[in-house]
């Protein structure tokens, strides 16, 4: 059993301690576009990225001559292009719309569109006001003509919330604890406090996520030696395990 702790210790970098959350998203509806002919991405600044000026994500490797990614205004580079925390396809489609979304995204921004004809256009700078972020862009102009609020977002944020404590709730049925109240109501505190944090408090980066989730992790860990019953060792066991597990679901809801 020990051992077996001790791996799954190990194995909390590689996995990212986490519950499951939102990731924030840009959403970019095109107007005015004809075809899928295109290449679009959010355009950001490198000045504390350098060393990813000069890469290009693999499926993207091909597109290393074109426009798009030789593109930059000082030191504001052509992005998903570039970094694979920025997810989102480049590439053109027939509805126009584009989601990037991720650790990746950045705070500030703007949208470039690279055409058929190899012609490049940007906006001017977008200042990103809310976690999910919604904009309709008129390429004639490049200029935003809409910003939407998407009301959606609510439920799905309550619906990570509910996932959250139902899979934790069943990872502890294999443990034989019968305090499930306990686990739902710890569970419910911490991710309502985690995404109010990423939210509207602190930037959604990488590092910020990781050191919240550590703090996450630390709490419920000395709330559930307090309250479950259980041994010491196996009390900790289900803390990582269960994080770690709704940790893989972060990557897919």
């Amino acid at each position: 059993m020990k051992k077996f702790l001790i791996f799954i210790l190990l194995l909390i970098p590689t996995f990212v301690m986490a519950d499951t959350g939102p990731k924030p998203t840009i959403n970019i509806t095109l107007k005015n576009m004809d075809g899928s002919n295109y290449l679009i991405d959010l355009v950001s600044d490198f000045s504390n990225k350098e060393d990813l000026i000069d890469g290009i994500v693999d499926h993207y490797a091909d597109y290393k001559d074109r426009e798009i990614y030789k593109y930059h205004d000082g030191s504001w580079y052509a992005t998903a292009i570039r970094n694979w925390l920025l997810f989102g396809s480049i590439e053109g489609n027939d509805s126009h719309e584009h989601t990037f979304t991720y650790f990746g995204v950045p705070d500030e921004f703007k949208v470039i569109i690279e055409f058929p004809d190899g012609t490049v256009k940007t906006t001017d700078k977008i200042k990103k006001t809310s976690f999910d972020f919604y904009i309709e862009v008129d390429v004639n102009d490049m200029k935003v003509v809409n910003q939407v609020i998407n009301k959606d977002n609510y439920l799905k944020n309550i619906m990570i919330i509910v996932v959250t404590i139902v899979v934790e709730v069943l990872i502890a049925l294999l443990f034989k604890t019968k305090k499930y109240h306990i686990i739902a109501l710890v569970n419910l505190v911490t991710n309502v406090c985690l995404q109010l944090l990423l939210i509207y408090v602190l930037n959604y980066s990488l590092l910020n996520f990781i050191l919240i989730e550590l703090v996450v992790l630390i709490i419920e860990t000395f709330i559930y030696l307090k309250t479950l019953s259980l041994k010491r060792e196996k009390t900790i066991l289900y803390a990582v395990i269960a994080n770690l597990v709704t940790a893989i679901l972060t990557f897919i809801i």
